[in-house]
């Protein structure tokens, strides 16, 4: 929970809400295989091996390609495979891209296009302009999309801080967004009140983050900018939206979670016909602990959006 992924105590991409996005982020690479993610997850000074992989049954893994696609003078590396429209567009959380959708993507391609990627710096992407914003990186990914020949319209998937990330980019582009789903975002509100409350970074968390690459600390020095755009940011009129908010989480305050719930209640009532799931038996990294309860939330999104298809 909180602002993103990799700021966690519990598990590889989960977080207490006052990391402010610095944090203890998992790395790792995909070979030829794209239904493994090998690599480290760091906390408290220790690097742990940790490896993804896909579980049961899913044919469509093999569909799944990696790809390096230019973003307008640097490479993203990106995960793509699957037919059908709209496009599934996966956005991990702070430091994560394509580890963090392992557990979903290959289900989703059974039923759409898709594609997840590692933003620039990141994994196997190359680095990118600086400040890292969430404009930038929405700029990024769309210069990507119609490089790689996926076309809109788009149903975005954004966890953790990615959730700032997919507002902004539907901002930005709100005539090739057909829908949203949100996995226990990030919210402006929350981080005004954590502010308020002067609830801060521990210092350990500060000490991991300036052993971390470049691209996470860059990522890192922006969170404040991304706060601000994701805070004039519109949603496209009309589209379906569906916010997923973990409710098990025994690392922080019974308060803190409480008004980390109310801001996401606060923020989805705004939306016209969004729709609120609380997930009681999650974590923040809802796509691993559950990724049925993800892949749903997704195909109900991309079933709404397809009746609105001409």
């Amino acid at each position: 929970m909180g602002r993103d992924v990799g700021c966690g105590r519990r598990q590889t991409q989960a977080g207490p809400p006052y990391c402010r996005g610095k944090g203890w982020p998992y790395e790792g690479k995909v070979g030829n295989d794209p239904a493994v993610m090998v690599g480290e997850w760091r906390q408290q000074g220790q690097a742990l091996p940790l490896t993804f992989k896909r579980v049961g049954e899913t044919p469509a893994a093999s569909l799944l390609k990696l790809e390096k696609i230019d973003a307008g003078g640097h490479t993203l590396t990106m995960l793509i495979g699957g037919e059908g429209t709209p496009a599934v567009v996966f956005e991990g959380g702070f430091g994560v891209g394509i580890a963090s959708w392992s557990s979903v993507q290959s289900y989703v391609a059974k039923f759409s296009r898709t594609v997840s990627y590692d933003r620039a710096g990141l994994m196997q992407s190359e680095a990118g302009p600086k400040p890292r914003s969430a404009k930038q990186i929405a700029l990024e990914l769309h210069t990507a999309l119609q490089k790689s020949e996926i076309r809109p319209p788009y149903v975005l998937v954004g966890h953790s801080l990615g959730g700032i990330f997919i507002r902004v980019f539907a901002d930005m582009y709100p005539k090739e967004v057909a829908g949203m789903v949100l996995i226990d975002p990030s919210q402006e509100a929350f981080d005004d009140w954590a502010r308020s409350h002067q609830i801060t970074q521990p210092k350990d968390d500060q000490a991991q983050l300036a052993k971390l690459s470049q691209g996470i600390r860059d990522e890192s020095a922006a969170v404040d900018m991304d706060f601000q755009q994701a805070r004039v940011a519109k949603l496209p009129a009309g589209i379906p939206v569906i916010l997923l908010t973990a409710m098990k989480d025994d690392n922080v305050s019974a308060e803190t979670r409480k008004v980390w719930v109310e801001k996401h209640d606060e923020w989805i009532s705004k939306v016209a016909g969004g729709k609120h799931i609380k997930v009681e038996k999650s974590g923040h990294f809802i796509q691993g602990e559950q990724p049925q309860i993800v892949i749903d939330a997704i195909k109900q999104v991309i079933d709404q959006a397809r009746r609105k298809m001409p």
